[in-house]
């Protein structure tokens, strides 16, 4: 009997084992990190708050950043009560769907670090620098968000004396 007790425990053990991580996959963010290193700094009052966006499809003008965050097509880092460091060298980051606002799993195709340089909320934003296929290049790059995953070396370079091209004319 005690023998068939241990067999049964065992049998037990072996089909049905446990697992010490529990469901933490499904509570795993997605997004990517990078760093954003800062080049040339303007001066103070053309700085006003600096933020890092990534848009679904590339914007038509400075005004359109709110209504595509409101569409759901643009997400920004970080959140809206919190603010990047300026007049830093560099800044590490990491933006993904638990810290950033409306990151979704999906193909992002224009990654800025978007600077307002004026006292206009909904109109005074520019590119400050954007993540690029190559180095010293303005040529945007893809970044997929995928699930329970954080892409690497989505680096920013930003030389506010050589600033990107505006996707809008």
């Amino acid at each position: 009997m005690k023998h068939r007790f241990i067999f049964v425990i065992a049998l037990f053990l072996v089909l049905f084992p446990s697992c010490d991580t529990g469901l933490t996959p499904l509570n795993e963010p997605s997004g990517f990190r990078g760093v954003v290193r800062f080049k040339n700094w303007p001066s103070a009052d053309s700085v006003r708050e600096l933020r890092i966006v990534a848009f679904e499809s590339y914007p038509t003008d400075s005004s359109g950043i709110i209504p595509a965050l409101l569409a759901g097509t643009a997400a920004v880092y970080p959140e809206l009560e919190r603010r990047l460091p300026t007049f830093v060298d560099s800044i590490e980051y990491e933006f993904t769907t638990k810290n950033g606002l409306n990151l979704q799993l999906r193909n992002y195709v224009y990654i800025i670090l978007a600077q307002q340089y004026g006292p206009n909320v909904f109109n005074d934003w520019r590119p400050a620098g954007v993540y690029a296929a190559r180095p010293n290049s303005f040529d945007p790059a893809p970044v997929r968000v995928l699930l329970h995953r954080i892409v690497p070396n989505i680096d920013i370079d930003v030389d506010f004396n050589n600033p990107p091209p505006r996707p809008w004319r």
